[in-house]
């Protein structure tokens, strides 16, 4: 199955979203899930060391439908993903997302508590220009935008531009859409990417001297 193959069957399941289509589709969707358990390893295994993340793919590539036990949710998904991250601090992670849109990647948080925030500004406050200068490093790539939703009110700082837009998000994440013409390098363009923002996540991850 290719890449572009998951895209379209996830664009079919805005029409068929139940489990009877789901069990007249199952060999599809065991390929589709190979086909992400496969981008997982391939991906995973040529940045394990440079981020240190774990090898746990149960935990990290997702599978077709919702858990119906909690809330009244849709029988399958609209979006399939894989993601990389560490066992001990799972969030932020590296992610590859596929929807029926397309197919995005990136690192950060997919949605960070309060504390995981005021942790992510005490890192920002402790060393402001050696943060800003890994986000003008990372943001060199004009592909890759940062995502977040700001508070309405926000937090009294010296911090500028980028850094202090940072600053005053309920959570952020860090995202490339992948072109569709480019969809069949997805393993290529996510491992040059995660490669890119890995400094900028070995910031967001680190600890703090009263943590260690």
């Amino acid at each position: 199955m290719e890449y572009a193959d998951i895209v379209d069957v996830l664009q079919k399941v805005q029409n068929n979203n139940s489990r009877e289509w789901y069990r007249q589709q199952k060999v599809v969707f065991r390929e589709v899930h190979q086909t992400l358990t496969n981008l997982y390893f391939s991906v995973a295994d040529q940045i394990r060391r440079a981020t240190a993340i774990d090898i746990v793919p149960r935990k990290n590539v997702s599978r077709p439908y919702n858990d119906q036990r909690f809330g009244n949710k849709p029988y399958l998904k609209e979006c399939l993903w894989v993601t990389f991250r560490s066992e001990e601090m799972p969030a932020p992670a590296f992610f590859i997302e596929f929807s029926p849109w397309g197919v995005r990647l990136g690192m950060g948080y997919y949605s960070a508590t309060p504390a995981q925030m005021r942790d992510l500004r005490a890192k920002i406050d402790a060393d402001p220009q050696g943060f800003a200068n890994i986000l003008e490093s990372v943001l060199a790539d004009q592909k890759i935008q940062v995502m977040g939703e700001p508070y309405k009110k926000t937090f009294a700082t010296t911090h500028q531009g980028r850094v202090k837009a940072i600053y005053n998000c309920k959570s952020v994440y860090f995202q490339k859409i992948v072109p569709c013409e480019e969809i069949e390098r997805i393993q290529q363009i996510a491992v040059q990417t995660f490669l890119q923002l890995n400094p900028l996540y070995q910031k967001f991850i680190q600890r703090d001297a009263k943590q260690t």
